[in-house]
């Protein structure tokens, strides 16, 4: 264990994980962001564009990294857009890497995703190694092999530079600043958006009985900042509840949280969608067997109340 950073740069700081983690850290460090423009986030105490990092002013020593900076993708396009999702997420996972080793810093915190483990894992178990001959799902096989080549940059310059990355892989993230708009958001967060505005049945596209690990975004946020805590080890750790939540069984939680008692409407998913994937399995010990620090993560009741607030504020504004 260490001291707190005394500056933190967050890669995909304007992002919807990335806003949960800026205001997770607010007041806490000297918080840089870099998004794609340099554009302001509120919270940070400066932003630097991506493209232009080797402009940054001097940062403190101790500063470590937080990547969680990815390709914003469309549910109903993720299909076709696979491989500039593998460009996007491979290119800025050379960049954090590449600007560690200019400025010196030893310490990384990624952003993977549970789409790494093999299609053919009943429980995607973060104690067994991944076996890179065993494919990912044949559905978002590009966007896997983008988080595992992120996880082997891990390794190769922890071996090589003496870098430390935790890479987090996150399962069904959903709550706070991810976008407004309903057929862009997240699963879970599309159905608080269908919750809040609509009337009438409550549709469900795709088969009501796939199996999600929904894990609240502040909570991810939370193990981030926890995980700095954490130094001098490369790691891949899920970052999920560890108990599986139906499509269905999300339905009915999102009109809870929204005082709501509505018929479901099961309905085909959209044209061109992905839906491959119908169980997904996640263990999640292990992240908090190494930061016992970290307070246990929400429920799904409790996570949509917190999450149905911060909808029904930000689209009255």
């Amino acid at each position: 264990m260490s001291a707190f950073p005394e500056a933190v740069v967050l890669f995909g700081a304007g992002g919807f994980v990335g806003r949960n983690i800026v205001d997770a850290l607010r007041g806490r460090t000297h918080l840089v962001g870099v998004t794609a423009t340099g554009g302001p986030v509120a919270g940070c105490d400066v932003t630097w564009p991506v493209d232009r990092l080797d402009e940054a002013a001097p940062l403190p020593a101790g500063t470590a990294i937080i990547n969680v900076a990815a390709r914003r993708y469309v549910a109903s396009r993720f299909a076709a857009e696979q491989a500039d999702i593998l460009g996007a997420n491979m290119a800025v996972t050379e960049a954090v890497y590449r600007f560690a080793m200019a400025r010196g810093i030893t310490e990384v915190r990624a952003a993977s995703s549970a789409a790494v483990y093999p299609a053919d894992w009943a429980v995607l178990d973060d104690t067994r190694p991944l076996d890179l001959n065993a494919w990912p799902h044949p559905g978002e096989a590009a966007y896997g092999w983008s988080k595992r080549w992120a996880e082997i940059a891990a390794e190769l310059w922890s071996r090589r530079a003496s870098i430390h990355t935790v890479s987090l892989r996150l399962s069904n993230p959903y709550g706070p600043h991810d976008t407004l708009d309903e057929a862009e958001a997240h699963v879970a967060t599309a159905f608080v958006i269908r919750a809040v505005q609509g009337e009438g049945p409550f549709a469900v596209r795709g088969d009501p009985d796939a199996e999600r690990d929904f894990v609240f975004a502040g909570d991810v946020a939370a193990a981030f900042v926890e995980s700095l805590s954490l130094t001098g080890v490369t790691h891949a750790l899920n970052c999920a509840q560890g108990h599986p939540t139906t499509v269905r069984e999300l339905a009915s939680a999102a009109m809870r949280a929204a005082g709501q008692d509505r018929p479901l409407a099961l309905t085909p998913p959209p044209p061109g969608g992905f839906g491959g994937v119908k169980v997904r399995r996640a263990t999640g010990g292990r992240l908090h067997e190494l930061l016992p620090g970290l307070a246990p993560f929400r429920g799904l009741d409790e996570g949509l109340r917190l999450t149905m607030d911060w909808y029904r504020d930000a689209l009255r504004r």
